[in-house]
């Protein structure tokens, strides 16, 4: 190889490697927990204060019978860790986490506290192995592609459980030109979103929806837990797979 040809190729190679090198300087993607851990939260608004032990609650367990719209617009739970208010009385009553585990469509609460208050964020996670071994592998998060799984009809999670939501058929892709010229669109694909939440979990409150109509729309803003980042840090696959939302961008 020529002293000219191997400097075309020096250069063509840094153009595909220095966007993500230099975006990796600028901002720090948060570290990630181990893949049965993605999405793990403990609640615990009241438990402590209460002289019981916090709620473990994993998504995984949870994302191949519903989609994120049962829990957090039909049944309203807030996004926000420890910002709903609930109570034993709550669950009694079939709210929040009482309309499934009734013991009818999942194990009921009498006798069976101890099956939530464990205190441990990885109750469960020595099933994660067997449950994810037959699922659509990815690379980030649960390492699981939720959204393909769906497409291909391999999970068909409900979408409500008592009033059914309106139809859309809104399908359009957005693409999002990025602030640093050396760093690919990110797109936005309506559809894929559309199947787990609805149009109002992200409008008006996150995105204005008139077009480029949300300012300070930034990297930096969205690790913060802003915009996409209100999903895409802690349960939806996170942010550190850079080219799902930028194609053609290496890390």
């Amino acid at each position: 190889m020529s002293y000219r040809s191997g400097t075309v190729v020096l250069l063509f190679l840094s153009g595909l490697l220095l966007p993500g090198l230099l975006f990796g300087a600028q901002y720090a993607l948060p570290e990630l927990p181990s893949p049965a851990l993605y999405g793990n939260l403990l609640m615990d608004r009241a438990s402590s204060r209460g002289g019981v032990k916090p709620v473990s609650f994993s998504h995984w367990t949870h994302r191949t019978r519903y989609t994120c719209r049962v829990c957090h617009d039909e049944l309203e739970f807030d996004m926000a860790v420890g910002s709903t208010e609930i109570d034993c009385n709550d669950v009694k009553d079939g709210r929040y986490c009482g309309a499934c585990h009734n013991g009818k469509q999942a194990f009921g609460r009498q006798d069976n506290c101890v099956y939530c208050h464990t205190g441990d964020i990885a109750f469960r996670s020595d099933q994660f192995a067997g449950f994810s071994r037959e699922l659509t592998p990815d690379e980030f998060g649960n390492q699981i592609d939720w959204s393909q799984m769906m497409r291909r009809g391999q999970i068909e999670p409900l979408n409500y459980l008592y009033a059914k939501p309106s139809e859309t058929s809104f399908e359009k892709t957005l693409k999002l030109d990025a602030a640093w010229g050396r760093i690919p669109p990110a797109v936005f694909p309506h559809k894929e979103h559309n199947q787990w939440v609805g149009c109002d979990t992200c409008h008006p409150d996150l995105f204005n929806i008139r077009k480029q109509g949300t300012e300070h729309f930034t990297m930096a803003r969205i690790l913060k837990g802003e915009f996409c980042g209100y999903c895409h840090l802690k349960v939806a696959f996170p942010i550190n797979a850079c080219e799902r939302c930028h194609p053609g961008m290496s890390r």
